[in-house]
């Protein structure tokens, strides 16, 4: 996605939902939370340190026959599954620091093991005036972040992962900047999910559902935009939180690679009147 700026807005605040999601007395799908049904319903909450390897357990799961993170990018995942989950949790790792990401973990709530995740990104272009301790934070975030970056480059130097293709390591640098265009105007500000994975055994019931709305959340509360680039076939999963289709991004090396999923995809922003309608339209 784009350069990523300062935004206008603290994200502290947003971040005590993490740990308290907001609930609803119907779903993303018009079920009925009232109940039984609610006691089994998953739980998200704000990733920890210890929550990496399984976070990266979820997404290799997730992506085992994905065509670009799994056939493209990690060829030989197969022959080496060790080393397909240690990408990921290389990928976790690099961003953990960054200070306009959040990480998100989705819970079985009958064992609490972590299943899946959600890292989002808040883009966008300071506007306001912000207290100093935030730019102090993000200063040192960024510091954190970027001494992480080398860390994990390094490691990887030393310790290749041999699932992956070399070769395509940097396929998805290599396209954003073709795509940037579309994160202009008013929709440089936006929630941006970066990644979303839910293990295969928990797929289905509501989990990826939940991670998916805390960042819609998250871009009405700021009466901004959220994004996202679809994988092949999910479009339509992003489409029931109001998010279409607005261009692809399956062009430059993606194209040349056969990638066929990659729609750009933007949930528009709310103005705080529609945010209290809908809210008040809530039974």
């Amino acid at each position: 996605m784009p350069v990523l700026h300062r935004s206008s807005k603290p994200i502290e605040r947003i971040d005590a939902r993490i740990s308290a999601p907001k609930r609803r007395n119907s779903d993303i799908y018009g079920r009925s939370t009232h109940g039984s049904l609610d006691a089994k319903m998953p739980a998200i909450r704000k990733a920890r340190r210890s929550d990496i390897r399984a976070m990266a357990e979820s997404a290799a799961a997730a992506f085992m026959d994905e065509e670009l993170w799994g056939k493209v990018m990690h060829p030989h995942r197969k022959e080496y599954p060790g080393d397909f989950v240690l990408g990921f949790e290389r990928k976790i790792l690099r961003n953990w620091h960054h200070p306009r990401r959040r990480f998100l973990v989705g819970l079985d709530r009958h064992s609490g093991k972590v299943v899946g995740f959600a890292e989002w990104e808040r883009q966008g272009i300071l506007d306001d005036p912000v207290a100093p301790s935030w730019v102090q934070y993000l200063d040192i975030g960024q510091a954190m972040n970027k001494a992480t970056e080398y860390f994990v480059e390094g490691v990887s130097y030393l310790r290749p992962n041999r699932a992956a293709d070399p070769t395509k390591t940097h396929i998805l640098d290599e396209t954003f900047p073709l795509i940037a265009h579309y994160w202009c105007g008013h929709r440089s500000q936006n929630w941006c999910l970066q990644l979303l994975a839910v293990h295969p055994d928990f797929q289905g019931h509501g989990l990826g559902a939940e991670l998916v709305q805390w960042g819609v959340d998250a871009a009405d509360e700021e009466s901004i935009c959220a994004s996202v680039v679809s994988a092949e076939e999910k479009e339509g999963f992003y489409n029931r939180f109001g998010f279409a289709e607005v261009g692809k991004a399956n062009v430059g090396s993606l194209k040349d690679n056969g990638i066929n999923g990659g729609a750009i995809m933007f949930r528009e922003r709310r103005c705080p009147e529609t945010n209290a309608q809908d809210k008040r339209g809530e039974v």
